[in-house]
């Protein structure tokens, strides 16, 4: 196990943030492993991390495939033995409208994927953080998961809950130096939001790049963060 070679697994990775963290840690020469639904889309990653010299793994998967997630974990120990950084990405909106209006499928989908699939994560992936020097954990939250919305259904409720989840992770973590963020990017210009903002006029929002830009203060921060909910803008 060679420290000075560097790994980190991005979910999400296909477009927008996700995309952008793993192009920058590609720059910071971290190998990265990218999850995303479509071996197609994470080609598109993987061709800019490659002309920016970096290296990476593409890895098809669903958050919805449970068993997949806690498969990766073992692959990634099988292959590097630890895992340094962590950045989950991966998230889905759900329907917006009145929360009796959202189909009880919808519900539990949005919830498996925003919550559950990072409980699994979590699992997977603590004991080889735990094998890196200076592990990094950070968790890509919303601003609607600080108060109540209307409107907002799951996606919301995912995100309070998320949030609530990895707060304990990290208190459990209190008396080691796994760094464990969660960050609220603020108004940022991806397909989420032209989903949940139709019509808004996105040369107001900050681009993706822009938010991995404004993540290098955290994710290479000397401080270990615990908890922390970190907002961009």
């Amino acid at each position: 196990m060679n420290e000075n070679n560097k790994n980190a697994l991005i979910t999400g990775a296909a477009s927008g943030i996700g995309a952008q963290i793993a192009i920058l840690l590609a720059i910071q020469k971290y190998h990265t492993i990218i999850t995303g639904k479509s071996l197609h889309s994470l080609e598109k990653t993987k061709k800019l991390i490659v002309e920016n010299g970096g290296s990476c793994t593409l890895v098809e998967l669903d958050m919805n495939d449970f068993i997949g997630i806690d498969k990766l974990g073992l692959e990634i120990f099988k292959r590097w033995k630890k895992l340094d950084m962590l950045i989950s990405n991966a998230a889905i909106l759900g329907t917006l409208g009145p929360i009796h209006h959202q189909s009880s499928n919808e519900f539990i989908k949005v919830l498996n994927v925003n919550l559950i699939s990072n409980h699994r994560l979590i699992r997977s992936v603590e004991p080889l953080l735990k094998n890196s020097v200076q592990p990094v954990a950070s968790f890509l939250s919303s601003s609607v998961a600080n108060e109540a919305r209307p409107f907002w259904g799951a996606y919301a409720i995912s995100k309070a809950s998320l949030q609530h989840m990895v707060k304990i992770w990290s208190m459990e973590n209190q008396h080691n130096n796994l760094s464990i963020s969660i960050v609220n990017p603020g108004k940022t210009n991806t397909k989420m939001r032209k989903q949940a903002m139709p019509g808004e006029n996105s040369d107001e929002l900050q681009t993706p790049k822009e938010v991995a830009e404004k993540m290098k203060d955290i994710l290479f921060s000397s401080k270990i963060y615990k908890g922390e909910v970190i907002n961009l803008n």
